[in-house]
């Protein structure tokens, strides 16, 4: 990882519960176990100390273990190992000099002050003269250094657990996503058959009807046949050729409905350079016309809006005409867009269908892409 995606896990294992979990439970059972062993009840700072210090390891044992300077999740065995030893030996000794600080019993001959004990050197004072003492700190108690060996031990064991547990975690997150990026693949290319069905459904009626019609409906399906390959390609695509592709299903359409199509726009063009998953606005429009206008005797009304919202994308496409029936249920291409949004990790309520008077409204929200 680089440095900013190490302090970016580290400020993470901060938030979670199970960190702060295990330190309390852990400051319970020696706080626990020092009452059953009849020691004195200790402070505040004392009683608080043995869960701080499991939450300072837990979080920051795993730290030098994950730099690695580029996009791999773990260093390796030998340049982890000489990354955490310094690092653990300094957090270590912080450790001890806290808890000498705090006081106790850490030094051989220390009186009841806090401070360091001073010896004279030369043996008992003899003679008449005044007492020269020379101070001299004496090295701190050997069961420290044996605790402090146990901790850096410790602390590498655990930084390499934590560390390896979290790659592991990152690992099954990037599959987990490519599995869904690859299903999403799958149902995007389910649209581009469906789509040209739809469209070739529509053609039949201008075959008999107006030859010359269906001449131009042929060749705009043809650029209609080339957006969709190239939107199936991509899985984020500009707004602006989501209009495109929108522009040409509905010259189509109007080919077929005539005056019977009656649209109204409200698509900023500034908005055509934000990137969205593709073939999101197409299948609304191609539903309302579906299931909306063209089953109206008199045509119906078409109204597609676009807006930029608290940093995302709100899509509006409403339509006149017969309200949708529950019996009939979602079309192949709402169930597809619904798939779609549920593997792009959109939320349940992305997409609404409502009536609103004599409007069926689907309003779609999209999160964006610079």
């Amino acid at each position: 990882m680089r440095a900013s995606t190490v302090l970016q896990a580290t400020w993470q294992r901060t938030r979670r519960p199970r960190t702060w979990g295990a330190a309390l439970l852990f400051g319970l059972v020696w706080n626990g176990t020092r009452g059953l062993m009849g020691l004195p009840w200790p402070g505040l700072i004392d009683l608080l100390a043995p869960s701080l210090w499991v939450a300072l390891f837990l979080t920051l044992a795993p730290l030098p273990w994950q730099w690695t300077g580029d996009e791999r999740p773990m260093a390796g065995t030998l340049r982890g190992a000489a990354q955490a030893l310094p690092w653990m030996a300094a957090l270590t000794l912080g450790v001890l000099l806290l808890l000498g600080l705090a006081g106790g019993p850490l030094t051989p001959g220390r009186g009841p002050g806090p401070g360091p004990v001073l010896m004279e050197r030369g043996g008992p004072h003899r003679g008449l003269g005044p007492r020269r003492e020379e101070p001299r700190f004496l090295p701190i108690h050997p069961r420290l250094w044996i605790l402090g060996v146990a901790h850096l031990c410790f602390g590498l064991l655990l930084g390499w657990v934590l560390a390896d547990r979290e790659r592991a975690e990152l690992q099954e997150a990037a599959y987990r996503r490519a599995a869904d990026e690859a299903q999403a693949r799958v149902l995007q290319g389910q649209m581009n058959p469906h789509v040209l069905f739809n469209a070739i459904s529509g053609l039949t009626e201008l075959v008999r009807e107006d030859p010359a019609a269906a001449e131009a409906a042929l060749v705009n399906l043809s650029e209609l046949l080339r957006s969709l390959l190239d939107h199936g390609s991509r899985l984020r695509a500009p707004l602006g050729d989501e209009r495109r592709l929108v522009e040409q299903h509905l010259a189509l359409e109007r080919l077929r409905l005539g005056r019977r199509l009656r649209e109204t726009w409200a698509w900023p063009e500034a908005l055509d350079g934000v990137e969205v998953p593709p073939l999101m606005i197409q299948p609304l429009v191609e539903n309302a016309l579906k299931h909306g206008v063209s089953m109206a005797l008199g045509g119906g009304d078409l109204a597609v809006e676009v807006a930029r919202e608290d940093g995302r994308i709100r899509v509006r496409v409403a339509n006149t005409g017969p309200a949708p029936t529950g019996e009939d249920g979602p079309g192949l291409g709402l169930r597809n867009l619904r798939e779609r949004l549920r593997l792009l990790g959109a939320p349940a309520d992305a997409l609404r269908l409502r009536r609103e008077g004599d409007w069926t409204v689907a309003e779609l929200r999209l999160e964006v892409k610079a």
